[in-house]
């Protein structure tokens, strides 16, 4: 619980910082003289915000399982200063699971944080992330049926990726890794219903970064 705690008020920080500079960015656009609002520079806000997002399809089967998802996690970060930016990312994850001698089951994940990125060198960065996410869960089968229910879990995540824009500003692609503190700090599976590995690999579309 501290260290939610800790983490959370780390981000109250961050996104305060942002928001004075966002602010600043503001009063640059009023005139010297009487105050007067002027058309936005280049400068603006909304040239310092860069946008990412992925879309994942996959199949899995298993022992006479069979499983196949699609998944769409948009993403937005604002350059608050130098090489760092942040923002919120969102995930929402629809699978559709067949058990043998039961009716198909469909499965909704959502996931919601922020994220913090530096770019460290050329196209390489860094990027923290803290996020909540809601899982259904397939737990048990009566009859034809598969009874379902909702994990929640507040997630810790640490990486580093590549982003093949070269810096341009304009359209790109990135690959990442991130390693979730939450799945591997997990001993007894208290917020996990299933196997999973702290390892997670992102392929991303990105415009701006």
């Amino acid at each position: 619980m501290l260290l939610k705690k800790s983490l959370f008020a780390l981000f109250l920080c961050l996104l305060g910082a942002t928001a004075i500079q966002a602010q600043d960015d503001d009063r640059s656009y009023r005139g010297p003289d009487r105050g007067e609002r002027e058309e936005p520079r280049a400068t603006g806000f909304a040239s310092k915000l860069w946008y990412g997002g992925s879309l994942n399809l996959g199949f899995n089967a298993f022992n006479g399982q069979n499983a196949f998802g699609v998944g769409l996690a948009p993403m937005v970060g604002y350059k608050f200063w130098g090489p760092l930016s942040a923002g919120p990312r969102v995930s929402f994850t629809f699978t559709s699971l067949k058990i043998p001698g039961a009716r198909a089951v469909a499965l909704f994940d959502t996931e919601a944080g922020a994220f913090l990125r530096c770019r460290a060198f050329k196209g390489f960065f860094l990027q923290g992330e803290l996020s909540n996410s809601w899982r259904q869960d397939p737990y048990e089968q009566v009859g034809t049926k598969i009874l379902k229910r909702t994990v929640s879990r507040f997630n810790q995540y640490a990486g580093i990726g590549y982003n093949f824009s070269n810096g341009s500003g304009g359209p790109g692609t990135e690959i990442s890794v991130m390693y979730n503190f939450a799945i591997a700090n997990d001993i007894d599976n208290s917020n996990t219903l299933w196997d999973e590995n702290p390892l997670l690999y992102r392929f991303a579309f990105t415009y701006g970064f």
